[in-house]
């Protein structure tokens, strides 16, 4: 009898140490655009501390580069894009699912505050010895500044020799977006195309902004897509990524809502 009345408290504690165990989460692995650094990071925590169990790891840097670790294995759960080609490269080789629109983002000129006599629009990139920043070719915000250059040099009001001359003022063509702010705010330039993202309450004080021809100036969509080889569970991120409020925290940090492909 007291054998039995000993195995059923076992049992009974047994019960207890199961139940007071937390579920298990899932630890997501997201390869992200290095521009969505700042509005993607604080959202990830946000999602954190609504679902406790999961775990966000965030990687940043160019699409150009987080496409190329994909292809080589690296763990990935979830890819977002700013670079199209490099998405639809991944996808060709069956490596992530359908991409989706995420977000968009457009380009502006940023120049240093204290610039005399300051920069009032992009024909002032012309100037002889301003210092120019821009993307490399190689990544999405190089592909769409020349996008950019090449519209502008079409328009009449603008053309090719005045683009010829803001061509002959680069001095630096970056592979990150955030290399072009860096050189800005350290005053190795006095001017640079970059997201308007890119330009934050941190770095309004030693920065202007000047918008750009809305004609002319590219319109940049983030695509988001799952790894096919993924076992994680993701969808709930992903759900939260279109949440209002997580689109609202994009908005703040200066992307556009609601982007079509």
């Amino acid at each position: 009898m007291i054998a039995v009345i000993n195995q059923l408290l076992i049992n009974t504690l047994l019960l207890l140490l199961i139940c007071a165990v937390p579920a298990s989460g899932a630890e997501l692995s997201v390869f992200a655009a290095s521009s969505l650094s700042e509005a993607l990071s604080k959202i990830a925590r946000s999602y954190e501390t609504k679902f406790p169990g999961d775990k966000v790891l965030l990687n940043f840097a160019g699409s150009q580069t987080l496409a190329t670790q994909i292809e080589q294995g690296a763990p990935a759960d979830l890819f977002i894009s700013a670079n199209r080609p490099v998405m639809e490269r991944l996808q060709r080789q069956e490596l992530v699912n359908s991409p989706q629109p995420l977000l968009g983002n457009q380009l502006v000129l940023a120049a240093r505050a204290d610039l005399q006599p300051r920069l009032t629009s992009i024909a002032d990139l012309a100037r002889p010895e301003l210092l120019l920043a821009i993307g490399n070719r190689q990544v999405p915000i190089g592909f769409y500044t020349r996008q950019l250059f090449a519209r502008l040099a079409t328009d009449s009001a603008y053309g090719p020799t005045l683009v010829g001359k803001i061509k002959g003022n680069i001095v630096s063509e970056e592979g990150r977006v955030k290399a072009i702010v860096a050189k800005l705010l350290l005053g190795e330039v006095d001017a640079g195309i970059v997201y308007q993202s890119d330009l934050t309450p941190a770095n309004s004080h030693k920065l202007t902004a000047i918008a750009l021809p809305q004609k002319h100036n590219p319109l940049a969509i983030y695509l988001l897509a799952k790894v096919k080889k993924t076992e994680t569970r993701v969808d709930d991120f992903i759900t939260f990524l279109y949440d209002p409020w997580a689109q609202n925290s994009f908005a703040q940090h200066g992307f556009l809502c609601g982007a079509k492909q």
